[in-house]
């Protein structure tokens, strides 16, 4: 196939907080960098950075938070990195134009997330991640990064042992390849292949199938976060949020009898983690205990207007567009997919393990374990965007060169190879059909509850899917690029399924129902899957609790 070449010192895929943040380290050491992107993030819905900005906070006390709330299997040296160099970031962000709240004092004013020992979450008023991304995009400017947006990347290019660059279609339906030293994934998660979810729509696992296909390990795959409290009506509205921090300060989830229920499940406002509450809401809806449409309530009312509407306006915003008042009624919510816990395995250097690829961000795993302390999303971006641009700069700066033309040509005749072979297929099913399938299979079985029989009943779904893909319709190369992002979440839901059917136990926001208790005794151990010339590798390591890679 015809193609545009463009050359790049370092390439980084995402232009979401971490994308941006790897792209200004390699600035700040004088390596060009460019950044490539289809446009859509989650990183404007942001809502702060975790941080120990309390008196009496600590860096051990922030690494212990994150380790208790990833119920025993986090990968403790990437916990340790968090909490080391997190406030660091906070104080970068602030001198690049990101405005903090803070009292006359000049003391922080965090918010208490949950799950957290002191409050942490300190945010830039009600629009945080806008505030950030607005300070990054503007400092990429002035470092002189160069921007291709939008863009879809479709795979990367590899020679035997190394990344060399990638490859994807423009606005314009041009094939285009980037020739490079080093790519930075950051690609974000995967919570728009499920059929309810707050992520937006191109947010489908991309990055994991391609450090997969790369040679990358992956971890934690069955781990999928659900965010709570997400508006189920009006559709209008349907897979907005309310942070469920707002239960700290006296909101109430009521069943649709009108009664609380988090007792009843052991929990409270200081002890509920995403995990369980989503459990609780989702058992009180099965038992006939929903709202009309199918929900909880999230009784607010008794919270100020203020506190609602000017303090949190980027969570109450959406209500209000809708014409509802949260100080007098209840909306209707429930968990949908959010953070993918899982993903690629990384070193201290953000490298996965396969020459001139780094990765971080929500693409990234071993870090949370088995759950996710709210506020750790922004705050894992910037921390491992930092560290990952910097890697990628060393690897540059101890020498790395351009590949050489026949290394181009090997690795471009591969990815045309797949290209054509998909520009070939004549078949009459279509690409969006087959995705919102997808969509269902996984919410409605590997969900926030599975057991043995929906994951056989995943397995034989997807199995089917990749019989039809092979029959999709194809007839220009926006297709084919559909086609390729089908395929890539086929795999990555392939990876979920296997994982969920290996982790025989429950734990933190993994859920099975024919294996309700937590397994210490063989479980203190991740889900580590791997490509081989025979197909997926799935095995099993003991979690890694050691600080020192």
């Amino acid at each position: 196939m015809n193609c545009k070449t463009i050359f790049a010192e370092v390439l980084v895929i995402g232009s979401g907080a971490a994308g941006l943040r790897a792209a200004s380290a390699l600035a700040e050491k004088g390596i060009k960098a460019t950044v490539v992107s289809k446009g859509a993030c989650a990183s404007p819905e942001i809502m702060g950075f975790n941080a120990p900005v309390l008196p009496g906070d600590s860096e051990e006390c922030y690494f212990m938070d994150v380790e208790r709330s990833g119920y025993g299997i986090n990968d403790s040296r990437l916990a340790k990195i968090l909490s080391e160099k997190v406030l660091g970031e906070v104080h970068w962000l602030e001198n690049n134009g990101v405005h903090f709240e803070r009292d006359e004092k000049g003391n922080y004013l965090p918010i208490h997330t949950l799950g957290t020992t002191y409050a942490r979450l300190v945010k830039a008023g009600v629009s945080t991640g806008v505030a950030e991304m607005k300070a990054l995009q503007e400092k990429c400017k002035n470092c002189g990064v160069e921007f291709y947006m939008p863009l879809d990347i479709l795979g990367l290019l590899k020679t035997e042992n190394k990344v060399i660059g990638a490859y994807g279609v423009d606005k314009d339906g041009e094939t285009v390849r980037f020739i490079t030293k080093a790519v930075v994934l950051a690609t974000g998660g995967c919570g728009a292949m499920q059929s309810f979810s707050t992520y937006p729509k191109p947010i489908i696992g991309d990055g994991y199938a391609m450090a997969y296909e790369a040679g990358a390990k992956l971890v934690d795959m069955e781990f999928q976060q659900f965010e709570p409290c997400c508006f189920v009506y009006p559709d209008e509205i349907r897979g907005k949020v309310i942070a469920t921090t707002l239960l700290r300060h006296g909101a109430e989830l009521r069943n649709g009898l009108g009664e609380p229920f988090m007792e009843k499940y052991g929990l409270t406002r200081n002890n509920a983690q995403k995990g369980n509450l989503a459990r609780a809401m989702l058992n009180e809806v099965r038992e006939g205990r929903g709202t009309p449409h199918g929900g909880i309530y999230y009784d607010m009312t008794m919270l100020s207007h203020d506190f609602l509407y000017v303090d949190h306006e980027i969570f109450t915003k959406p209500a209000a567009q809708v014409g509802m008042d949260l100080t007098k009624e209840m909306p209707e919510m429930m968990p949908a997919a959010h953070t993918n816990i899982g993903g690629v395995i990384i070193d201290k250097n953000c490298n996965v393990g396969v020459e001139g690829l780094y990765a971080c961000g929500e693409v990234i795993g071993g870090l949370h374990g088995g759950n996710r302390l709210g506020g750790c999303a922004g705050a894992e971006t910037v921390v491992f965007g930092h560290i990952a641009g910097d890697g990628a700069a060393d690897y540059v700066l101890a020498g790395a060169a351009m590949p050489s033309e026949a290394d181009i040509d090997s690795a471009w005749q591969k990815a045309d190879e797949r290209m054509k072979a998909v520009m070939t297929r004549s078949g009459d099913v279509k690409t969006e059909d087959i995705r919102k399938r997808l969509g269902e299979t996984m919410f409605n079985n590997l969900g926030i509850l599975r057991n043995a029989e929906s994951i056989a009943k995943a397995a034989a779904d997807v199995e089917e899917m990749n019989g039809l893909v092979k029959n999709a319709a194809v007839s220009g190369v926006k297709d084919m690029a559909e086609v390729i992002h089908c395929e890539n979440m086929l795999l990555l839901a392939e990876m979920q399924i296997k994982a969920s059917d290996m982790r025989k136990e429950s734990r933190g926001v993994y859920f099975r129902e024919d294996y309700p208790t937590q397994n210490d005794t063989e479980w203190l151990a991740n889900v580590v899957i791997s490509k081989t010339d025979a197909g997926m590798d799935i095995s099993v390591r003991k979690a890694i609790n050691d600080t020192t890679f």
